[in-house]
Formats: structure tokens, C-alpha cells, sequence
């Protein structure tokens, strides 16, 4: 049975996928309490500690302003958490899952990323760039690995049932619902039947997969 280290199972969306995930994987479900991801030594130990197969990265942080509003330190203080935690943490993870999984010439990566790198709108500057750094990483780390049966992918999520669409202010939802082609927020399922497909398809590495109802 291969073991799956699942970033952020505490948040909306982590806690409802962990146990699908648990029905046919062994999961390392991992939420900020159990590891600093922007903490570089944090993880290194937790990788060198732990024999992990599938590594699913669904932490991160998002802080809505505009861009001429930046300034304070309050704000900054937000902006430099986005950062950390959703560039510098991936990058924590990623690096530090690799050794082993070239040397067992396996591995799965799935980061989270959003239909916001590519359909951003506004008030969202640093975390859409943050999702497109996301998206651009998984891409290198695809091509560095390929050769070594380790395949690197990204999800661009739409609004799921869960998770950060309901930070979103409850007057301003119906209207980003109306505007998704399929009507409605994603399901859980839908997350995890994609997630066990990439996991299972040797074939897809390097790439950017939108899953959000048909936002294109």
C-alpha cells in the first residue's frame, strides 16, 4: 500500500478528503499543528523520518487586497505569511520529498494550486501570483524528474463545497456560483477521483489540470 503524505488535512477541503484517501492509501494526515511547512528543518526531518510514495500539498493561505492598498504592517505581515506558505512552504516540501523518491524511483506530487493563476480576479494580485509560481514550479520539477518514474502535477481548483469558498463572503457566493458553467461548487469526490487518477496514470507529469466546473 503505498503512503501519502496529505498537507493541510486539517482545513476544509483536507479533512473531508483524508479518509476517501484512507480507503485505498496509508495517509500521513498533516495539518499546520504537526509541521511548519515554511519551516526548511521542519520538513527535512518529517521527509527523513517518514517513507512517502505520494505527497498531496493542499496547504495554504490566502489574503484579499488590493494592490494600492499594500502598505502597513499588519498587511505586510499577511503578505509575507502568502509567501511563505504557499510559495517558500511548497518549495520546503517539494525539495526535501525528492531524495528519497529518486532513490525508490517512484513518486507522485500533486500541489494544490487555483483557476486564479490563470483567471484572476481582483484583490487577489499575491495569491494568484503565488498559485502561479505553483503552477510554473510543477512544471520544472516534472522535466527534472521525469527519467526517474516521479511525476509532478498541479490542480488548478475551482470553488469547491468546502474550504476557502466559504471565506468568501456569503453575499458575493450565489454570484460566483452563477457564473461557473456547471452551476455549482465541486464535490469532494470529484477532488479525490482526480487526485487517484494522477496518482495511478504514469503517464501525465508537468502539468497544470483545471478542475472547476468550466472555468477556462
Amino acid at each position: 500500500m503505498k503512503t501519502i503524505a496529505l498537507f493541510g488535512a486539517s482545513g476544509g477541503l483536507g479533512s473531508q478528503l483524508l479518509p476517501l484517501l484512507e480507503t485505498k492509501y496509508n495517509v500521513i494526515g498533516l495539518s499546520s499543528s504537526d509541521i511548519d511547512v515554511t519551516n526548511y528543518a521542519q520538513v527535512n526531518k518529517f521527509f527523513e523520518t517518514n517513507n512517502i510514495d505520494i505527497v498531496v500539498n493542499l496547504s495554504g493561505y490566502n489574503f484579499d487586497i488590493f494592490a494600492h492598498k499594500i502598505a502597513g504592517y499588519d498587511v505586510l505581515t499577511q503578505i509575507d505569511k502568502q509567501i511563505d506558505i504557499n510559495i517558500m512552504g511548497t518549495i520546503n516540501i517539494v525539495s526535501n520529498c525528492l531524495n528519497k523518491m529518486r532513490e525508490q524511483q517512484f513518486g507522485r506530487i500533486i500541489l494544490v494550486s487555483s483557476v486564479l493563476a490563470d483567471h484572476p480576479v481582483i484583490s487577489t494580485g499575491v495569491y494568484s501570483g503565488c498559485k502561479g509560481f505553483v503552477d510554473s514550479f510543477t512544471k520544472t520539477v516534472a522535466l527534472e524528474n521525469a527519467n526517474k518514474n516521479i511525476n509532478c502535477n498541479s490542480l488548478q481548483l475551482g470553488y469547491f463545497d468546502g474550504g476557502l469558498t466559504y471565506k468568501i463572503p456569503e453575499n458575493f457566493r450565489d454570484t460566483i456560483k452563477n457564473n461557473i458553467p456547471a452551476k455549482r461548487w465541486g464535490m469532494i469526490t470529484e477532488l479525490y477521483n482526480t487526485i487517484d487518477y494522477m496518482i495511478e496514470t504514469g503517464y501525465i507529469t508537468g502539468q497544470n489540470i483545471n478542475i472547476s466546473g468550466g472555468i477556462i
